[in-house]
């Protein structure tokens, strides 16, 4: 005999219960096995559990979720045919009434609920609106609070469609109710305030006027009232309440009541953050603003002008990119920023300098501490060159007495001779770029620089021109007149060294100080050697450099023997260089130069050309025993001896004194331990890597040879190496692409060498660029 369950008809969506319900009319239906309950929970509870954050969650919750998206759906596709619509409202108003918050109805008459929204739009209070929606109708019928999204695009789309079918009251109406539904949500005042549009749009309609006139009836309002006045008022609530109440992020509806706003020509619209922000997070938000954005600023408005203006902080740091032809406005410009204490005038060419800009800008700028002008700029003066130190005379004295850092790029030679003069006592950081060596020579050994630190003369590859000659630049002169130098930045120029006891200079006549020179040297940087002259010819006499113990930095990107001679150089017993020295390095010779002292605090040491071990001990063995060591590169061969008079050196057995914990980046250039140099052996340079624990990062620059796949492979394998620095210049495309397989497979990045320099040169704002040895593969 079947067993038989009592099996409840499903409940009405009315909040009345139905006689139907109870246990006495409850109909047989055959025994199915069910999932046995929660203890001590209804089945009216198990639809209404929520989650941390107050959602309904459930298998029947998922189930009326899905019944939403199917009547919003069949809502949109609709027709306008009564019989479809009369279809999609049921839809709707079964997937309203399903929902877990159980809401009521109010019942055909709706003036009581109309009344009471309109009457708060128009209190005084700009949460009226909210408070109103948040009480009990007048007719004594509660409202139902709920912010399921669900539920809430459920009444929207209600509303829609009673509006297409063009029951404009009951659309006002449900719109209404929306916003009783989650006062604090954009949604329902987005779709009175489309309600109310449309009506307007349409008011010469029989229809819409019929219900703007009856929706105007049932707020107690007069007839003639203003339809848009009321929109507005639901909008500015609306925007009130989303600020204050809101719960959830920013959507596609709060964009839209901003918008809605915007098209009312509502002043809530017009939002001006420096009404409600506090100063100090204004000048925050505009300090990463460029100067071109800045002006912009001022003309948003005269409140804004006002405080762009005032803020001395914004205009302390100025940045002017291609400003064309100012014309009158750049002494107006000046003379409303007189607190600009770094100015940068970027591609000059276009801004045509002239002498009497040149004028304002040291006589308007009286704070000026930091002055930068780039790109090729010729200075037009209709009288001539010798009138330029008469027009800049007039600039001399306390103008020019705060300028600390000047940076010109591809200036005017003769300009700048005139210029530099009147900065020289207290500039700090001189950045000069584009010269040539006779220009600079000229312009340097003109007057001393006693408070000059940081000194950068380079010649970029973009303005070099192959058959211009450079000159050479004079570093005796350079070094009498810039005693307390601490980085030097040297790059596309020729050294010359000469004794100026036997070539009398124009710098002689200069004053001398007892200080000896270069002793604050931190940041020594020579890069690429660029002239047309043998380095045998630019070095005259037994002048040497002066030793430098307190070096931190040394990087010596040219492989020139005889600058490297000179550099750490090494005399006889006499005093005279020693000459022809470079086919052995394993030699003994007493060491003078820069080296000659040791440098104890040394961290980076770079040089892409041989020096004798005798010499890299004197420098390197300390600074590696007290762990200041970080960065090691050395080199075995020139480019021209790896092939012609190759040099042996065992870095394990020769070089063992560098070895450290402290080092994390080690490499080597020309080298090869191959019997012939077109294979190539590189197995001592590992066994080198051995001695250095800690290393990680590896630079290598072997040079052209065949039979470096193998090594490079090997290195990629270490397990000590996570990153790789090498020129790629002796390898084929197969062999590339198979060591870019590699290194994605152990995890080391690859570099290609640029040959750049390791510590960027630190100009303060001149000179943002990150330490770079090469691009990333």
């Amino acid at each position: 005999m079947e067993r038989y369950l009592i099996k409840k008809t499903p409940r009405s969506a009315s909040l009345k219960r139905k006689a139907s319900d109870s246990p006495a009319n409850s109909t047989l239906a055959p025994a199915k096995r069910p999932q046995p309950p929660r203890p001590q929970e209804s089945h009216l509870d198990a639809a209404k559990r929520r989650d941390q954050e107050g959602n309904y969650v459930g298998i029947e919750y998922d189930s009326w979720k899905n019944q939403v998206k199917s009547a919003i759906d069949q809502a949109r596709s609709a027709t306008r045919s009564k019989e479809g619509g009369i279809k999609v409202l049921g839809a709707l108003l079964k997937a309203i009434n399903a929902c877990p918050c159980k809401p009521g109805s109010h019942g055909n008459n709706k003036a009581c609920h109309i009344s009471q929204c309109v009457t708060a739009v128009y209190e005084e209070g700009p949460d009226a609106l909210y408070r109103a929606a948040k009480e009990p109708c007048p007719c004594g019928f509660v409202w139902p609070s709920c912010t399921d999204l669900f539920h809430i695009r459920a009444v929207d789309g209600l509303a829609d469609s009673l509006d297409k079918q063009e029951k404009h009251v009951a659309a006002f109406s449900t719109a209404l109710g929306l916003i009783r539904l989650d006062p604090a949500h954009p949604i329902g005042y987005c779709r009175v305030a489309r309600v109310l549009r449309n009506l307007t749009k349409n008011k010469d309609n029989q229809t819409a006027a019929l219900a703007l006139t009856t929706i105007l009836r049932d707020s107690k309002l007069d007839p003639s009232h203003d339809v848009h006045d009321l929109t507005v008022r639901f909008v500015r609530s609306g925007l009130y309440n989303m600020e204050q109440y809101r719960r959830v992020k920013y959507n596609q509806y709060h964009i839209l009541l901003r918008q809605l706003s915007s098209m009312l020509d509502m002043p809530e619209s017009k939002r001006d953050p420096v009404e409600k922000l506090p100063h100090e997070l204004l000048t925050m938000i505009w300090s990463h603003l460029d100067t071109e954005s800045l002006m912009r600023c001022e003309r948003v408005s005269k409140k804004w002008q006002k405080l762009v203006l005032s803020d001395s902080v914004l205009w302390s740091k100025v940045s002017l990119g291609r400003p064309g032809k100012p014309g009158w406005l750049f002494p107006r410009f000046l003379n409303k920023h007189k607190n600009i204490r770094s100015l940068t005038i970027n591609d000059t060419s276009y801004f045509k300098m002239t002498h009497d800009k040149l004028q304002m800008i040291m006589r308007g700028l009286p704070n000026l501490e930091r002055l930068s002008l780039h790109r090729r700029m010729r200075l037009s003066n209709p009288d001539g060159p010798e009138d330029i130190p008469k027009m800049l005379g007039g600039v001399q004295g306390k103008h020019l007495t705060k300028l600390t850092h000047l940076s010109l790029k591809k200036l005017d030679a003769h300009t700048v001779g005139e210029l530099l003069p009147l900065t020289s006592p207290s500039l700090q950081v001189l950045d000069l770029q584009g010269f040539l060596g006779k220009d600079l020579n000229a312009i340097m050994t003109r007057q001393p620089w006693p408070s000059l630190r940081k000194l950068r003369l380079r010649m970029p590859d973009d303005g070099y021109d192959p058959r211009t000659h450079l000159g050479e630049l004079n570093m005796n002169g350079l070094m009498k007149l810039t005693p307390h130098l601490e980085e030097l930045h040297i790059e596309g120029y020729g050294l010359k060294f000469v004794d100026h006891e036997l070539h009398p200079m124009g710098f002689d006549k200069v004053p001398s100080s007892d200080i000896r020179p270069w002793q604050n040297l931190q940041s020594l940087y020579l890069g690429s050697v660029r002239t047309h002259v043998s380095l045998d010819d630019t070095i005259h006499g037994s002048f040497g450099l002066p030793a430098l113990p307190n070096l931190r930095s040394v990087e010596i990107l040219s492989d020139k023997e005889h600058l490297i001679n000179y550099l750490f150089t090494t005399c006889d017993e006499l005093g005279s260089p020693h000459r022809g020295f470079m086919s052995d390095l394993t030699g003994t010779t007493a060491e003078s130069g820069i080296a000659s002292a040791g440098w104890p605090r040394l961290e980076v040491f770079r040089c892409h050309g041989p020096i004798r071990t005798g010499i890299l001990q004197k420098a390197l063995e300390e600074t590696a025993t007290n762990g200041s060591l970080k960065v090691l590169e050395l080199a075995i061969n020139s480019d021209q001896s790896l092939f012609n008079n190759r040099i042996h050196i065992d870095p394990p057995k020769d070089w063992a004194f560098t070895s450290s914990s402290s080092v994390h980046h080690l490499g080597l250039h020309h080298f090869n331990w191959a019997q012939h140099y077109s294979n190539f052996d590189g197995q001592p340079f590992i066994d080198w890597l051995q001695k250095f624990p800690n290393v990680d990062t590896v630079t290598v620059a072997p040079g052209r040879h065949s039979g470096l796949l193998p090594f490079i492979e090997k290195l990629i394998a270490h397990p000590q190496i996570k990153a790789l620095y090498f020129d790629p210049s002796g390898l084929s495309n197969p062999e590339w692409y198979e060591i870019t397989e590699t290194g994605k497979k152990y995890g080391v990045q690859l570099f290609k060498l640029n040959g750049g320099p390791l510590n960027a040169f630190d100009g303060g704002d001149f000179d943002g660029a990150r330490p770079d040895l090469g691009r990333r593969v």
